[in-house]
């Protein structure tokens, strides 16, 4: 790069190293000011806050590699777990407002009780907080970011590495919850900037719009929905199609964070109210699936006209492979003038930065409040527990880096997550509806899902399923269930009294007039449901209609955007009469 580009990329990270201390001070008045923000945030700082957070440097290079393999199709790998954010929306955020914790584990504790609660709420935190958020770190932000750098500074793997790693752990370390969500705010606006350069770039490299529909137009690429089986000997189980049903049947409520999950709930939690916390959600996925979708698309479907696949070799073990998640960072070198080209970097450092800070305080509030402060140390000073969530980011970072040396593929990582926590998913939503759930469901549901996941294909070779994401999906939610389920149901069910106290703070939907619900009126969650399914489908047409109307058909494209612009006239007005008060 030009000594132009460097001094953009120097002047970004100097000014976000800046904004992450200035309000140091503010998080160092106590852990609910480092973790929290003093739970004073705004719908729209915490939404954004969120949104920069799943921007990662990773995310256009994976969505680039998902286009150029299958085509516009294959994002609904990402899309359709809008489902669940959506239903967060009107429904988990509200609830995890009233439990007012401070992490996502500590909930283990007000939900249960006894010893099991408390070895789950241990086990937890290393193993979300430690374990997990080591690996999700070096596998999507801190890889993704080493192909930008290898591909347009010429910097070593080691030093791309390494260099990522330490700014943001830095001023992660001092600033706390406040820096990350400020500098997050400013990193989302240069990011999406960013984003859409590079694709006007690309797109005007390929001779606009209509050139780019044209010489695709012959091939799958465009496809916005995938295709059936392709011939009568085919499967339809494992065709594209049932790839799709499996994502927008199953996946969505099998995964993780089915009711909202980690990051999100920390945001969630440190809103002024209720409302704010909705709305903080509502804004993330508008911001999350609508706005940057359509930059990244574009760039991936001009990638595949102006990049051929042989150019993308890489070697690995004596082989070599097509990584053509590569692409989206070399249209970078390729396209973009002296100037431009620093911008473009300093948007890939923006979303990097974003997601990392985020990660490492998350994961420090995780090993901090219900690891070392819940077990090991109970007594010590509030400056000794700040000390200690300083230095927490620096291990965080020193466990992604070892993930991140040994890893070479963002999408195959993607694809494994989603795979992993498969199952986990259906216990993390009925603990919110089942008052019989206990913490023994948690610990055999995540204990039972790594070997289902191992056993899964030679499973199915066994009984002679045929090969499909639907089929693997429900043989990982099924086989799970067949774990927690009977453990659920032989071991002891949570005290009543702790059962009763949940109730009454949270007020949630479902099956609780056995021990918890009571007398009078209980809460009606049918016009919160009502609200999900409309905004559910405003959130995905609003995604495809723009997509459309660039690259056809258009007609289809306006039938999208006007059944988005009805469905979030009523979205939003109830979204924004909302009250506390509401069930």
């Amino acid at each position: 790069m030009h000594w132009v580009d460097w001094a953009i990329v120097v002047g970004f990270c100097a000014v976000s190293i800046l904004i992450g201390l200035w309000r140091r001070r503010a998080a160092g008045q106590s852990l609910a000011s480092y973790f929290l923000s003093n739970r004073t945030l705004g719908w729209w700082l915490a939404g954004t806050s969120i949104a920069a957070t799943a921007f990662s440097s990773d995310t256009p290079l994976l969505i680039t590699g998902m286009v150029r393999q299958r085509g516009i199709w294959a994002v609904w790998e990402v899309w359709a777990l809008g489902i669940s954010t959506m239903l967060t929306v009107f429904v988990f955020a509200r609830l995890w407002k009233r439990a007012d914790v401070v992490t996502e584990v500590e909930l283990v504790e007000l939900r249960y009780s006894g010893k099991a609660a408390a070895f789950l709420r241990g086990f937890k935190a290393l193993y979300w907080g430690a374990l997990y958020n080591c690996y999700i770190m070096g596998v999507w932000p801190i890889v993704g970011m080493t192909k930008v750098l290898q591909e347009t500074t010429g910097l070593s793997r080691e030093s791309a590495v390494i260099g990522s790693v330490l700014v943001g752990a830095c001023y992660t370390s001092f600033s706390g919850l406040w820096g990350v969500v400020l500098t997050d705010a400013f990193q989302f606006v240069w990011a999406m900037a960013g984003a859409v350069i590079l694709a006007v770039y690309a797109v005007h490299a390929v001779g606009g719009l209509e050139a780019l529909s044209t010489q695709l137009r012959h091939t799958t690429f465009l496809a916005v929905l995938p295709p059936g089986p392709a011939g009568t000997d085919a499967s339809f189980l494992s065709s594209p199609l049932g790839w799709f049903l499996g994502l927008v049947l199953v996946q969505w409520w099998a995964w993780k964070n089915s009711d909202g999950g980690g990051v999100v709930v920390q945001r969630l939690v440190s809103c002024r109210d209720e409302r704010q916390a909705m709305l903080s959600v509502l804004w993330y996925n508008v911001a999350h699936y609508c706005l940057r979708s359509w930059p990244w698309v574009l760039t991936a479907l001009a990638s595949i006209i102006l990049i051929p696949d042989h150019a993308l070799l890489m070697p690995s073990n004596g082989s070599s492979f097509i990584d053509h998640e590569r692409a989206y960072p070399r249209l970078i070198t390729m396209l973009l003038p002296i100037g431009v080209r620093g911008v473009l970097v300093a948007s890939f450092f923006a979303a990097f930065l974003s997601t990392i800070s985020t990660q490492l305080n998350w994961g420090a509030s995780y090993l901090l409040n219900d690891g070392y402060k819940r077990f090991l140390n109970r007594r010590a000073s509030e400056r000794h527990y700040l000390l200690v969530s300083r230095l927490l980011p620096f291990l965080l970072a020193l466990g992604a880096l070892g993930v991140a040396w040994v890893n070479r593929s963002i999408g195959a990582s993607f694809t494994w997550i989603l795979n992993l926590t498969a199952g986990i998913g259906p216990v993390y939503l009925l603990r919110w509806l089942w008052w019989r759930i206990n913490p023994w469901s948690e610990i055999a549901a995540m204990t039972a899902s790594l070997p289902m996941l191992l056993l899964r294909p030679h499973a199915l070779r066994w009984l002679g399923w045929p090969q499909g994401l639907l089929i693997e999906l429900l043989f990982m939610v099924g086989g799970t269930a067949l774990v927690w389920l009977p453990v659920t149901l032989w071991t002891r069910p949570v005290e009543s009294g702790t059962l009763a106290r949940f109730y009454a703070r949270v007020r949630p939907p479902g099956w609780w007039r056995a021990v918890a619900r009571p007398p009078g009126q209980p809460p009606r969650y049918r016009r919160s449901i009502a609200q999900w399914l409309i905004g559910t489908f405003a959130l995905l047409a609003t995604t495809i209609g723009p997509l459309q109307l660039m690259v056809g058909p258009r007609g289809i494209g306006w039938w999208w955007c006007l059944s988005a612009a009805l469905a979030w006239t009523v979205v939003l007005r109830s979204a924004l009469r909302y009250r506390a008060a509401d069930p």
